[in-house]
């Protein structure tokens, strides 16, 4: 039996096949290190996140993630319950919002620890020295800090 190469190139095969460069996998397969496309494009999201302050106080808040690539989640999680109206985020990049990104932090059932998300659609690529905008409404009362992580997928 031949010793096994390292698989430095994430590419796979199944041992006996006909090289027909199919994979059948059964169970749950675990990759490290970085996953590419054929092109080369790397197929794992990186996460950046962004304290962004008191929820229920309008205002600005900015990151520069430092990653090239496309924004395919954003999630935002509170400390405390709001209280009075919801508190809606918006996310900019370069001054243009990002399609379906906008997040409403309920005030019902409202609670440390709540997390609300959104999936943008379109408007959602960044370069790396791009800033995204966290823009904050202010429509809730009660203090209220959010943690907002953006998923990127690089290009």
């Amino acid at each position: 039996m031949a010793s096994p190469t390292p698989n430095v190139k994430n590419y796979f095969s199944q041992p006996g096949s006909d090289n027909d460069n199919t994979l059948n996998v059964t169970g749950t397969m675990s990759v490290s290190g970085t996953m590419e496309s054929a092109a080369g494009a790397n197929l794992k999201t990186k996460l950046v996140t962004l304290p962004i302050g008191d929820v229920s106080t309008a205002g600005s808040v900015w990151v520069v993630p430092g990653i090239a690539g496309t924004v395919v989640k954003i999630s935002n999680v509170i400390d405390a319950a709001i209280t009075v109206a919801d508190a809606g985020l918006t996310f900019e990049i370069g001054g243009t919002a990002i399609t379906g990104s906008a997040i409403t932090i309920a005030t019902a059932a409202s609670a440390a620890g709540t997390v609300d998300q959104s999936t943008p659609s379109a408007l959602n690529v960044i370069t790396a020295a791009q800033a995204i905008e966290v823009v904050k409404d202010g429509g809730s009362t009660t203090t209220s800090n959010g943690v907002v992580t953006f998923e990127i997928l690089p290009s």
